[in-house]
């Protein structure tokens, strides 16, 4: 059940460390980022860049102190907040697509990708 979590999370946007420490964080928070390297099985020199990346995703939230202890968005907030991002982006994704005009859109992406698409 862990391993089909931690792929659901990676399909929506979460590395491979991320999923596992979310996972860890659920079941075990708060906790200080020794622990969760040792449950998640994440790389102690990786935990705390990780874990602040996650941060500013709002993922994972930072309790000061001593020890620093580390705890999770409750998963009903991350999942509202993953389906309003994903929402937004296929709203925008489909506004961008029916603004397209052939050979325009080709030339600017070749400029930014340099690569050729053709309308």
């Amino acid at each position: 059940m862990i391993l089909e979590l931690i792929r659901n999370l990676q399909k929506l946007g979460f590395t491979g460390n991320e999923a596992k420490i979310y996972a860890t964080l659920v079941c075990q928070s708060p906790a200080r980022a020794s622990e969760i390297a040792e449950t998640a099985e994440v790389p102690r020199p990786k935990i705390y860049g990780i874990l602040r990346g996650m941060a500013k995703k709002g993922y994972v939230k930072i309790i000061e102190g001593e020890p620093t202890l580390f705890t999770c968005l409750d998963p009903d907030e991350l999942i509202i907040r993953i389906r309003s991002d994903f929402m937004h982006s296929l709203d925008e994704t489909s506004f961008q697509l029916h603004t397209l005009e052939p050979g325009a859109a080709a030339q600017d992406i070749r400029k930014s990708q340099k690569i050729e698409i053709r309308c």
